[in-house]
């Protein structure tokens, strides 16, 4: 879904940053649009990328301070990336990196949480997710901050002996408001900022559990 977005907006042959890029699923998709690089904070993560697709460019580097010495006609920050940043200040610097990093008229795409799901979905809840090689238990407690939850999870996967081995993992997002977002993209320099909710480009529900931002430089 998340390629389908990019791919309506690109021209062809586009050098695309794709930031947040975790194991690389999309950024390995994104090489059908142009010459694509691949940035995350996590080494465990772009080491599996680098196994998927050896020949694309995955850089390590924090989203809210990096210099690449070269600009991007589209970067995006896809999955949700975006509210791993806790504060206002963090979220500002991002978007300044980005900015620098945009060629002239060049795209910048993200998504977020919506304070609804926060509200409705990541309230307390307890999730489970069963699959064939890999079980799921999740926990989304709300955190201190306004729309903020803290994910705990745990991981049993099946290995080749038919046992499970156990993962434990605690995540913390954050989101904010539409208006919030707008008010930082202005104040950085971008224009032409449109937003759409749950993959649909044409559509702005209140109750949808993602929103989309697509500005320009």
């Amino acid at each position: 879904k998340w390629f389908e977005i990019v791919s309506n907006m690109s021209k062809e042959q586009a050098n695309i940053l794709d930031i947040g890029c975790g194991t690389g699923s999309l950024t390995t998709k994104l090489q059908y649009l142009g010459q694509v690089t691949g940035m995350d904070l996590s080494v465990d993560m772009l080491a599996v990328a680098a196994q998927k697709c050896p020949h694309i460019v995955w850089l390590e580097g924090d989203m809210t301070d990096f210099e690449l010495q070269q600009q991007f006609d589209i970067i995006t920050i896809f999955c949700d990336s975006l509210n791993y940043l806790s504060t206002l200040d963090e979220v500002k610097l991002t978007f300044e990196n980005v900015y620098k990093h945009l060629s002239e008229n060049g795209v910048f795409l993200f998504d977020v949480h919506t304070v609804h799901k926060m509200i409705t979905l990541f309230n307390n809840q307890n999730y489970i997710d069963d699959n064939e090689d890999i079980f799921l238990a999740w926990q989304a407690i709300e955190g201190e901050e306004p729309y903020s939850v803290y994910h705990d999870m745990t991981f049993f996967l099946k290995q080749a002996d038919q046992t499970y081995t156990r993962f434990d993992e605690s995540h913390y997002q954050r989101t904010f408001d539409e208006q919030t977002y707008i008010k930082l993209l202005i104040d950085c320099g971008f224009k032409n900022i449109e937003t759409f909710t749950d993959f649909n480009e044409d559509e702005h529900n209140e109750n949808a559990d993602r929103l989309f931002f697509k500005v320009s430089k």
